[in-house]
């Protein structure tokens, strides 16, 4: 028993040392190159004109030399253009001795910005071997429209009025307020109606673009329609100023006329 004991040491100092050893080890083959990560999204805000990102690249270690790493467009697999919807601001990056980190600016604008995402996919090229692993990027990007009530200002055009007081194309007023979350569509220019300076739609937005709607007053119908008071809800659209009046009722002494459609775009 007394010589296991004695054994026990020497052999617990080997195991220990060899796990050091592997604990301390250094990665000493070839320095692969990739994306720090395969996708990314971002948004471009209206007003902005443009938004720069960043996107990374990385190497299994630190570089041993100043090294040139570059990145270029697969426009086979892109729905955005280069040079028409974004920049890239440095196609070519220098990778100093003793880093493994870089990036690559691209400059997003906003005139080839969407609501819907555009696609951009990136690839990589250097003196450095390719990994297996993460050699492409792909950067989707949206216009992001942040609320504002000025965009719901100006002429408006009729796009669909299944109540047919406006006709495809006829032209409407629409003004801010009273609250800062509300517009009124004007019922100036309807022939219909004979209260048409003084009545309007109110329209109450909010954050997340729905809108409820309604008279601020009845309409004023010939007989047999009469007076008509308004209500509905729909949506609007921050980035367009679109107006659209999906459930729209007319009630009145004279009946219920529900499921009206009442849709506006900026002219």
């Amino acid at each position: 028993m007394k010589i296991l004991k004695y054994l026990s040491i020497p052999i617990f100092a080997l195991l220990f040392s060899a796990c050091s050893e592997r604990d301390d080890a250094v990665y000493d083959g070839d320095n692969y190159v990739s994306f720090g990560a395969t996708s990314s999204e971002a948004t471009v805000v209206k007003g902005s004109t443009s938004k720069e990102v960043a996107i990374v690249y990385t190497t299994l270690s630190e570089a041993k030399q100043n090294t040139e790493v570059k990145i270029a467009v697969d426009a086979a697999n892109s729905t955005a253009v280069e040079g028409v919807d974004f920049k890239i601001l440095n196609k070519t990056d220098n990778l100093a001795e003793g880093q493994k980190v870089g990036s690559f600016k691209v400059q997003l604008l906003e005139s080839g910005a969407k609501e819907t995402q555009k696609v951009i996919t990136f690839k990589l090229s250097s003196s450095v071997p390719n990994a297996t692993f993460n050699q492409t990027h792909t950067l989707k990007y949206s216009l992001e429209c942040p609320f504002n009530m000025s965009g719901f200002t100006g002429t408006y055009k009729v796009v669909t009025d299944t109540w047919e007081d406006y006709s495809p194309g006829d032209l409407i007023t629409v003004q801010p307020g009273p609250a800062a979350n509300q517009f009124k569509i004007l019922s100036t220019n309807n022939p219909y109606i004979s209260n048409p300076t003084t009545s309007y739609m109110l329209v109450t937005v909010q954050n997340n673009g729905s809108i409820t709607v309604a008279s601020n007053q009845p309409f004023l119908y010939d007989a047999p329609t009469g007076s008509m008071s308004l209500s509905g809800t729909g949506t609007v659209n921050f980035c367009t100023g679109g107006i659209n009046i999906s459930a729209l009722t007319f009630s009145g002494p004279a009946g219920t006329a529900s499921g009206q459609k009442f849709v506006l775009e900026k002219n």
